[in-house]
């Protein structure tokens, strides 16, 4: 069967039939959608339009956590149909793990539970409130948020169901979204889109999802000239190439790529805790094979004194070890020809290192080796992973060496993965917030960001809302004009 990966509800039955389609396969899937053209896209930014001046605009937002929690509740059910269809065409599409993409892809969509959806609201909105119309404000008078009555949102692909969360964040703020989905994963935009139709039509109506090819310059001109805002997640060159393009008062909103790293006190190392400490970190290094951005490419290990635990070489076996189990249950997903010289190359490079420097070494399971561990000199500044589980650790003299090892990539350090004794971690904490770093999360569950986290340490609601201040002087001074009042000022 051939699927087809838009959603344009916008469109008359008419018009849908009237469309051009091309057929096509990524990897051994078979998909299809409409051809995009500068018309067809001026057409849905315009309908979206209305469809948020109908359906969006004025619908409390509270209504919309209830809608949006009812579709969760679909997603819950192991058999939905379109969980199914998830399930059995993701790994295929992106050649991750089936059993990964399962667990994680369940434990992602209950971010939206409504119970998550009002905390990640508050984080950004303490009154959600404005979002609806004028209220209090702290400093006197009254305000409120505002998103973008229409969005392009250009969708990332490297990690399977990313698109849903852009399109949540979009519906809270009461934005309609033309989304054009990652050609590595064009599907689960649409599979999204399609479940919200089925709890509530008219809310649907405000998502378009519609593949176009990425720098189709024609085709984005009328995507960004019909829209208030771009949200784009990509490479730092793809984004400056945006920059370029996006008409002048259209917001973008970019997230670039980015880099997360682990740490691990001396305490997490004592031999009664380092297994359990590798268990974690192979987890987190596994996790969609570091293509997601929150996957450590570093561990900094401290080696202060007093040191009770095992060595770091007995901590990077440990984690070789980890790996190579986890590799048992869930494969590496498929290299292309350029990742694969990517890592071939990184692994040559730590291979060669090893020869005259003795404190290098490298772990692998030899030729084809679908992961590996190298422990480099102390206090080496960060060096990138060639990502496909390939893990580098660091020893460092101290918590507050880590800073300058992060120093070379301060604006691009997203998440750390923390080990450390409960009484420490704001000590780690202050050093990685200094350095960039704008998440901190258990070593473990560097996947599983909490709800209402500061993506790119911004927040995902706040960054797209403009704010309208209603000063007090309105209250204090236009008394004057009020009809009622016959005292003549």
């Amino acid at each position: 069967m051939t699927l087809d990966v838009s959603f344009l509800p916008q469109l008359t039955e008419t018009e849908h039939s009237a469309l051009t389609w091309e057929e096509f396969t990524v990897r051994d899937v078979a998909l299809r959608a409409p051809v995009a053209t500068p018309d067809l896209v001026t057409t849905l930014t315009t309908r979206l339009r209305d469809a948020h001046r109908i359906h969006l605009a004025d619908r409390p937002v509270m209504n919309i956590i209830d809608t949006l929690g009812r579709v969760q509740t679909l997603w819950a059910d192991p058999a939905y149909p379109l969980r199914r269809t998830a399930e059995d065409l993701l790994p295929r599409l992106t050649g991750y793990a089936s059993l990964h993409v399962r667990r994680t892809l369940r434990d992602y969509l209950a971010t939206f539970r409504r119970d998550r959806l009002l905390r990640f609201l508050a984080q950004d909105f303490p009154d959600p409130g404005v979002l609806d119309g004028f209220r209090p404000s702290p400093a006197g008078g009254r305000r409120r948020a505002r998103g973008p009555a229409v969005l392009t949102q250009i969708f990332a692909g490297n990690v399977p169901g990313l698109p849903a969360w852009d399109l949540v964040c979009a519906l809270l703020v009461k934005s309609a979204t033309l989304g054009k989905p990652a050609s590595g994963e064009p599907l689960f935009a649409s599979l999204f889109a399609r479940s919200l139709a089925e709890v509530d039509a008219g809310l649907a109506s405000c998502l378009a999802v519609l593949p176009w090819a990425g720098g189709d310059t024609a085709v984005e001109a009328a995507a960004f000239v019909g829209s208030d805002a771009v949200v784009a997640t990509g490479s730092r060159l793809a984004l400056a190439d945006l920059r370029t393009r996006v008409p002048e008062g259209v917001r973008l909103i970019e997230h670039g790529a980015t880099v997360s790293v682990a740490v691990i006190a001396t305490e997490a190392l004592g031999t009664d805790r380092y297994g359990e400490t590798a268990r974690r970190l192979a987890r987190d290094v596994a996790h969609y094979d570091q293509q997601a951005c929150l996957s450590p490419h570093v561990v900094y290990i401290e080696t202060t004194p007093p040191r009770s635990g095992v060595s770091i070489e007995v901590f990077a076996a440990a984690v070789a070890t980890e790996l190579a189990a986890i590799e048992r249950r869930s494969p590496r997903a498929r290299f292309t020809l350029e990742e694969a010289a990517a890592w071939a190359n990184a692994r040559e490079a730590a291979e060669l290192a090893t020869w005259d420097d003795d404190t290098r070494s490298l772990l692998t399971a030899g030729d084809g080796s679908p992961w590996a561990v190298t422990v480099e000199p102390l206090d080496t500044p960060f060096e990138a992973s060639p990502l496909g589980r390939f893990v580098r650790i660091v020893p460092v003299t101290g918590a507050s060496a880590i800073e300058g090892c992060l120093a070379g990539v301060r604006r691009f350090v997203q998440s750390a993965g923390l080990a450390c004794a409960p009484a420490r971690a704001e000590e780690f904490a202050d050093v990685l917030a200094a350095s960039g770093v704008d998440r901190v999360a258990a070593l473990g569950r560097m996947g599983a960001p909490a709800p209402g986290w500061h993506h790119d340490g911004r927040g995902s609601l706040g960054d797209l809302v403009t704010w309208t201040d209603l000063e007090p002087s309105v209250d204090a001074d236009l008394d004057l004009y009020d009809p009622d009042d016959r005292s003549g000022g």
